[in-house]
């Protein structure tokens, strides 16, 4: 995730099974922190959790007053359909705004099953159950940090599914989006991900087509790099090439502006004079500017330079690449003590629910 150069922020997208299920959340929490300088979206399974998981970001941070400051997390903190807050989910609530740790609300009607089968009606539940947790948190702590977020879906009564890649669900996405920026709220979304089960192409389909309406759209901040399989399943190659598929979308949002292209007749008077603009100092100069150029995860070889490299399929190129990465990996720039510190509450945690020592992590 570190070396995802169009992915801001990292999530705890797995659940640890070398470790004792009372520590999962806050274990996951402390391996994000240990390798990878990138935000973490994050979230608590349990009230006692909250603690051990806010002391962690404050020793990265230095004090709660910093931490405060700058937020080192985005906790997903979801109501159950039809407007209910377990004593869980309404207590991480409560204590994130104590200390201004932005939340996002992930609201999850389902149309037809656990909401009205209209998209209008599911978009009302949706907006009552988020603003609910809006009251919670304002409450607590007036003007705490929130995104107005979600991962509402249609309910496929053929397959008795919830696919984060069917097209009613994206527009659900981007509609609840126009409420939220409506309300004056930063928005976030689960889009730009796959139910397929591998990389293939309707991982492809499904996470571009997401991807691209949720830019469109002006969402904040897009959850679905990585992710397959009905949001439970993290896919290291699916998430190199969704990097690729943000690089576009970065650059498709910039828009097309001119580069020094008016008065245009000097352009071509050199095209005309050279027979090419290869070298043209405005080629030069903008080039990169100008035109996304993908990794190898990516092929725009013609077909006889791709046989001659092997003749790679996209998913052998998204392996190679999740390696080169793996192998190219530097320690995150936390300092020493810091380092031991976050392991000293780690492994105190984890001896208070049985454990002797935490599990290697080379």
């Amino acid at each position: 995730m570190c070396r995802m150069e169009h992915v801001a922020s990292q999530a705890t997208a797995i659940i640890p099974s070398d470790v004792h299920e009372m520590i999962s959340d806050s274990y996951r929490l402390y391996l994000s922190l240990m390798f990878c300088e990138k935000p973490v979206v994050t979230g608590a399974f349990t009230i006692e959790a909250f603690e051990i998981m806010k002391d962690l970001q404050v020793v990265v941070r230095g004090s709660e007053n910093e931490l405060a400051a700058k937020p080192l997390t985005v906790f997903s903190c979801c109501p159950t359909s039809p407007i209910k807050w377990s004593d869980v989910t309404s207590q991480n609530v409560v204590d994130c705004a104590k200390y201004s740790i932005p939340v996002e609300y992930v609201s999850m009607p389902l149309t037809g099953f656990m909401a009205p089968v209209t998209l209008v009606g599911s978009l009302v539940q949706h907006t009552a159950e988020t603003l609910s947790g809006l009251v919670i948190s304002q409450l607590t702590n007036p003007g705490t940090p929130v995104l107005y977020g979600g991962s509402p879906a249609i309910f496929d009564v053929k397959y008795e599914t919830t696919p984060m890649g069917a097209i009613g669900t994206m527009m659900m996405d981007c509609a609840y989006n126009e409420i939220g920026r409506y309300l004056g709220l930063p928005t976030q979304a689960y889009i730009g991900l796959s139910d397929a089960k591998h990389l293939d192409a309707q991982a492809g389909l499904e996470s571009s087509m997401g991807a691209t309406l949720a830019a469109l759209a002006g969402i904040n901040n897009i959850a679905g790099p990585g992710m397959l399989d009905f949001e439970s399943c993290f896919s290291l190659e699916k998430l190199v090439l969704d990097n690729e598929i943000c690089g576009m979308l970065f650059r498709m949002i910039k828009g097309i502006e001119p580069k020094e292209d008016f008065p245009s007749l000097p352009r071509f008077e050199e095209l005309q004079k050279e027979q090419h603009l290869l070298i043209s100092e405005h080629t030069r100069r903008y080039l990169r500017e100008e035109i996304y150029f993908p990794g190898p995860v990516i092929d725009r070889a013609n077909r006889s330079r791709w046989q001659e490299e092997g003749g790679l399929n996209l998913r052998v190129r998204a392996r190679r690449e999740v390696e080169r990465l793996i192998g190219e990996h530097e320690p995150v720039r936390l300092s020493d003590e810091v380092k031991k510190e976050l392991t000293k509450l780690m492994a105190a945690e984890a001896r208070r629910h049985g454990m002797e020592r935490l599990p290697e992590t080379g």
